[in-house]
């Protein structure tokens, strides 16, 4: 399920407290901690050329795709506030390139090393650069849990210079265990001349308070079924 919210001045605010606990799960922190690690399945955060395809190349402090048009798909060039200067104007967040290639999508994935707790995935995009001159990029979030892969939504960014967030939710608040991941595609809509797009993602975890409500109502409601 796909929620998509327009950052204002106060929203852009209220993201930046909601997801203060992030740490390693969001993707700009764990670039941040992690500038030049190589692109590996070892890594909570990973990229790869179409979904479940081969790995992105290392280069340096980004990964991308030699052999492809213009070396892409590509991830991991981290942007900062006012860097990527264009049509489409610079950017207004602290996040990273990506680039899809020509009917291959750039795909970052997020695969748990440890047991976690996670009700979906947000990501935050804008046009940058040239961006406003192609057609736009699509944006589709991925679950691949016990071996079943399913999808949380699909929406595209195209025409506009604002800054968007999107939050692609689990059914259900959900562990992720070692072997499970959630997937996010941008794809070319089209065409990948001018696909140049600054995000970030991170998981969203369900805060103390709210998992022992969780846990409460599944008591609540199996305590219901026995009683029927």
């Amino acid at each position: 399920m796909e929620k998509r919210t327009l950052l204002g001045v106060a929203a852009a605010a209220a993201l930046a407290c909601g997801s203060a606990h992030a740490d390693i799960l969001n993707y700009r922190d764990w670039l941040d901690a992690n500038p030049t690690t190589p692109n590996s399945t070892a890594n909570e955060w990973y990229g790869t050329i179409g979904l479940s395809g081969p790995m992105m190349t290392s280069q340096g402090t980004f990964w991308n795709s030699p052999g492809y048009p213009v070396n892409t798909p590509l991830l991991g060039i981290r942007t900062s506030i006012g860097s990527d200067n264009g049509a489409a104007g610079p950017a207004t967040f602290e996040g990273s390139w990506v680039h899809p290639g020509s009917g291959v999508p750039a795909v970052l994935v997020f695969a748990p090393t440890v047991a976690t707790l996670v009700g979906g995935i947000d990501v935050r995009s804008e046009l940058i650069a040239n961006g406003l001159s192609g057609n736009g990029i699509t944006i589709t979030v991925y679950a691949t849990i016990g071996g079943n892969t399913s999808t949380l939504g699909t929406t595209s960014l195209a025409g506009i210079s604002t800054s968007v967030l999107d939050s692609f939710n689990l059914p259900n608040v959900t562990t992720l265990n070692p072997g499970d991941s959630l997937s996010v595609a941008f794809g070319d809509n089209g065409s990948y001349l001018f696909d140049h797009m600054n995000f970030n993602a991170w998981i969203t975890i369900p805060t103390p308070g709210a998992a022992a409500v969780l846990g409460l109502g599944g008591l609540l409601a199996a305590g219901g079924r026995r009683r029927r």
